[in-house]
């Protein structure tokens, strides 16, 4: 199929989802099983809408979570089980249904449904819905991965980071499923836990603590009608970075040095589980109970064209270097801090590591991606009273050791012809570089490239004095802090094309104005962005 054609489709499925919610129900002619078991609900149990994720040649994950009240603490559901239908269709009208089912929406997990499916063919798009107590849900349309090592035309991927609901309206979002992309990929900071900055609309909770302030914030968020049409566009792969628990928390150390490490994990946990239940993750994700983590890494491969490898990097960090007595948090801190530069500091923990280590690049697919949260590449600023260079705490360049780790890997499997590409997020600026295999060498060479977007709608007030900064490190190919968006990639067998789209005035309703601020070309075996 076309861009066009497929954008046209894509743009028609929206209009009839949305249609949808508002049709009567269709579960008494579907007859599904289990639907007769569940009360009437008072209002329309699907506020939330519908997502799917964790695509795989076979099968993917849909997600739905009941909540007819969705601000109250229990979504306005009785402390109870209910039984939720689904359905899939190879169609928008449902007329050729190819896989039904019953799961169970379980009140010690938010009444949110993760029904993973299997045995559908691969490299298809297919539709689904939802039935429960005489209520049906939007439509959404998810797609199988292509089979291992099979040859595809395009490949395209949007990913975006830092969706702050009081600091404007979701207009990417919008502009993401307008787009048609095959895969949607968050790079964290889906849901923010504090108010700050410029504000047009509110928090549901001052700032959450208890997974009951976790649940109303997510469905808050979830409310969203450009969050529900870019769900229900495309599955999506996501993972954190603090926000969705606590600004700035390394591993289980809070920001604020006077909260314990048994009160944080309290905390985490009770963020994790609401990250789990608000978002299309498989049931092997919840909380290891043991140890309160969470596995949300993991490899995706797409065909012969795209290995996606989503890792985390706050869970398992080592807590940040030379924290002062009263913050614990990112900070400018002296770059020859000792502690920095402890080879034994990882950013990723020593499980996820070893895993890239091994599976890394090993696939055979084109483009070899790493999505973590933020910026790689090396930039920093100086002190001002010494001109001594310093470093973020926060960011790789507090985890020295740990970046040269990831390099050395990058440079070993560019060498077998992977070719890396770093996708991130959470600066609120675009950032595109080459990632050079020392970047303390300008005439080191590229080993991959890195593309970092701007935040969907969180601020950034540094732009003047980040730009007079960046011609100091040539690595930078492109920077800009000004305007509010997304990435936008198409993967080809010869190269890759990213856009570095723009969505109009944020604080607005009506202020949806979508551009490509800049646009680059990766080409196949020739690792670095060139402008297009």
């Amino acid at each position: 199929m076309g861009k066009l054609a497929s954008r046209a489709l894509t743009r028609r499925f929206l209009l009839r989802s949305a249609a949808a919610g508002a049709t009567a129900s269709l579960a008494a002619a579907c007859k599904l099983p289990g639907l007769e078991r569940g009360a009437a609900f008072r209002n329309d149990p699907f506020t939330l809408g519908v997502a799917s994720g964790d695509p795989t040649p076979e099968g993917f994950v849909l997600w739905t979570r009941l909540a007819p009240n969705p601000l109250d603490p229990d979504g306005g559901m009785a402390p109870e089980p209910l039984e939720v239908a689904w359905e899939i269709a190879a169609d928008e009208g449902f007329s050729r249904i190819v896989r039904a089912g019953v799961e169970r929406a379980l009140p010690g997990r938010g009444h949110a449904v993760h029904a993973e499916i299997h045995g559908l063919p691969a490299g298809r798009a297919f539709f689904y819905r939802f039935h429960a107590g005489g209520a049906t849900s939007p439509v959404g349309r998810a797609t199988t991965a292509a089979p291992w090592g099979a040859a595809l035309d395009r490949f395209r991927i949007a990913w975006c980071s830092c969706a702050h609901y009081e600091q404007g309206f979701f207009h990417a979002y919008r502009d993401m499923a307008a787009e048609a992309p095959d895969l949607i990929v968050h790079t964290g900071d889906y849901i923010y836990e504090s108010s700050w900055g410029p504000q047009v609309r509110r928090h549901a909770v001052p700032e959450p603590y208890t997974l009951a302030d976790y649940r109303m914030q997510h469905a808050l968020y979830r409310l969203d009608p450009d969050l529900q049409a870019a769900a229900a566009a495309a599955p999506w792969l996501a993972t954190w970075d603090d926000h969705e628990v606590d600004n700035d928390y390394a591993g289980d150390v809070a920001e604020e040095a006077e909260v314990s490490r048994e009160a944080f994990r309290a905390r985490r946990l009770a963020a994790y589980q609401a990250y789990w239940e608000n978002m299309p993750l498989r049931r092997r994700s919840i909380l290891e109970r043991t140890h309160e983590t969470m596995r949300i890494w993991g490899q995706h491969v797409f065909g012969g064209m795209a290995e996606i490898n989503m890792t985390d990097g706050r869970q398992f960090r080592t807590p940040m270097a030379c924290p002062t007595e009263d913050d614990r948090g990112g900070a400018l801190i002296d770059r020859d801090c000792p502690e920095r530069l402890d080879p034994e500091r990882t950013y990723l923990g020593a499980d996820q590591e070893r895993w890239l280590n091994y599976d890394f690049g090993r696939s055979g697919a084109r483009w070899n991606l790493v999505v973590q949260p933020t910026l790689f590449s090396k930039f920093h600023g100086t002190d001002p009273e010494t001109g001594e260079p310093n470093a973020w705490s926060d960011g790789w360049d507090g985890y020295p050791a740990a970046r040269r780790r990831m390099l050395d890997l990058m440079a070993e499997r560019q060498g077998r012809g992977a070719n890396p590409v770093l996708l991130g997020g959470d600066t609120h600026c675009y950032w595109v570089s080459d990632v050079r295999q020392d970047y303390d060498d300008p005439a080191s060479p590229a080993i991959g490239s890195e593309f970092v977007t701007s935040s969907v709608t969180s601020h950034h007030f540094s732009h003047d004095a980040f730009a007079a900064n960046v011609p100091n490190f040539p690595h930078i190919k492109h920077f800009d802090a000004r305007e509010h968006g997304y990435g936008l990639m198409d993967l080809y067998a010869d190269r890759a094309e990213v856009a570095l789209r723009t969505v109009g005035e944020v604080k607005r309703r009506d202020g949806y104005a979508p551009r490509d601020q800049a646009r680059f070309v990766v080409e196949a075996g020739r690792p670095g962005p060139v402008r297009a």
